[in-house]
């Protein structure tokens, strides 16, 4: 008896026994849990830069817009300056309803259209009145065709 009682004592040749549980499986584990994470934060810091990279995007092609519309509304306005020095010389060519239209090319397909109205008489008033300044469209927009969906019915 004493026999088998000595044998249960005795350490395991190999790796020790702590409760049943060899100290190396934690190693194994921990391995495991560091690769996940380098693998997750990885992940997160590639998304991070996409995302970066389409704002740094977004914001150029905003600032292109902005950029063309105020140059537009520039030219527009020193177009607007001419016309009102030819009113006040009295050289300018007044249209038939008293409009003039001025143009300006923003992008491709996109105009700053600005509508000028003569005034006759007052000059407390000016001797044009801007009625509006809008920014057009000048393509037509032609939506593509949707695909055909089952809606249920036989």
């Amino acid at each position: 008896m004493s026999d088998n009682i000595e044998r249960w004592k005795a350490p395991p040749k190999g790796r020790e026994e702590v409760r049943g549980i060899s100290k190396g499986a934690g190693v194994g584990m921990a391995s495991i849990l560091l690769i996940v994470l380098v693998l997750a934060f990885t992940t997160f810091g590639v998304l991070s830069l996409v995302s970066a990279v389409t704002d740094l995007k977004m914001s150029r092609k905003a600032l292109d817009t902005a950029s063309a519309y105020y140059q537009a509304e520039g030219r527009l306005q020193e177009q607007l300056a001419q016309l009102d020095g030819e009113l006040l010389l009295g050289s300018a060519q007044i249209p038939e309803q008293g409009l003039w239209e001025f143009k300006e090319d923003v992008q491709e397909v996109q105009q700053l259209l600005l509508i000028v109205e003569y005034q006759d008489g007052d000059q407390e008033e000016g001797r044009y009145r801007v009625l509006w300044q809008r920014l057009v469209n000048t393509m037509e927009w032609n939506p593509e065709p949707g695909i055909d969906i089952w809606d249920g019915g036989m």
